[in-house]
């Protein structure tokens, strides 16, 4: 389930690479956006690799 745990992190990491787009373009919504699904996939792979360690 590793696997799974690096998909997220490199999801959240699209994502904020998104919200920077989004903002450099002066896109208020798709910046929030981005940023609001980027820390919640990160804060999801997060979460997978702590119940992981146990």
């Amino acid at each position: 389930m590793y696997l799974a745990v690096i998909l997220m992190f490199m999801v959240a990491g699209m994502l904020v690479g998104g919200a920077w787009s989004a903002y450099k373009q002066g896109s208020k919504f798709w910046t929030v956006m981005a940023a609001v699904l980027a820390l919640a996939a990160a804060a999801a792979a997060i979460a997978w690799m702590i119940g992981e360690m146990q």
